[in-house]
């Protein structure tokens, strides 16, 4: 059995095992897709360090053939 925790209708107390449990699916589908952006844009980040790697090593090539 469960009964609400008071001042907050989304927590639930578990009698068995006196544990706090989050009944908010709406804020748990959320925290999910805060979750996947974040790691979206991570992902984007590395990439463009990547990329900007990659073009800094071919300008140091260019200047170097350039200097010869």
């Amino acid at each position: 059995m469960r009964a609400i925790v008071k001042e907050n209708t989304s927590l639930e107390r578990d009698s068995k095992t006196n544990a706090i449990l989050n009944n908010d699916s709406a804020g748990y589908k959320a925290a999910l897709m805060r979750k996947k952006h974040y790691k979206k844009s991570a992902e984007e980040i590395n990439e463009l360090k990547n990329e900007v790697s990659e073009l800094k090593d071919l300008v140091k090539t260019l200047i170097v053939k350039i200097d010869k």
